[in-house]
């Protein structure tokens, strides 16, 4: 069985090809402040019976103020999908139920001109549990594309019981481990 390192790597190098091919990006709004995006890459990783299942989706709202780093990220828990059938109609139960995540990014302000590779800290709360985490992020500047200026990934670990109450799955391990990923435009006065 490979490692979790490994289905993770696995995982991050695909969604990073995909997100450059398809060049989905943030759309400005509100002048230059605050990027939206309804298309945001999210990679859940959990273990039923002790075996990888991914659950994923890539309708994930994100709302990223550039100018303070606050954050805001939304996901209908229906809309996300797995290749576990067990999962997934339990998944379809949950229809209108949505996880938010509002929080801050561990930056002062999102710089989307070169610039090395950023680590920083992710903490904020799952709504409407209103479980507080506290992740990691990584900030890249991608030097040569034409579409992005950055890629966004935030990783968080959480409890089990903020996607699926009350032990609905057996088997399914405590903890899940959630990537973000999400490519960046440059502010509307860096293009």
């Amino acid at each position: 069985m490979k490692t979790l390192t490994h289905f993770s790597t696995y995982l991050l190098k695909h969604t990073l090809v995909l997100l450059l091919l398809t060049g989905v990006g943030f759309t400005g709004i509100n002048a230059q402040e605050e990027y939206r995006t309804s298309a945001g890459t999210l990679i859940i990783t959990a273990f039923l019976d002790k075996k990888p299942v991914k659950i994923s989706s890539k309708k994930l709202l994100i709302m990223l103020d550039y100018e303070t780093g606050r954050l805001m990220i939304k996901q209908e828990i229906s809309a996300l999908t797995s290749e576990n059938a067990v999962i997934r109609k339990h998944l379809k139960k949950r229809a209108g139920q949505n996880i938010r995540f509002e929080g801050k990014l561990g930056l002062d302000y999102i710089n989307t001109q070169g610039h090395p590779p950023l680590d920083f800290q992710v903490e904020g709360s799952v709504l409407p549990q209103n479980y507080h985490v506290i992740g990691s992020g990584h900030l890249v500047h991608l030097a040569h594309s034409v579409q992005s200026s950055c890629l966004l990934s935030l990783n968080f670990q959480l409890d089990v019981d903020w996607l699926f109450p009350d032990n609905e799955l057996p088997g399914l391990s405590k903890e899940v481990y959630i990537q973000v990923v999400q490519s960046l435009l440059p502010r509307v006065n860096e293009r």
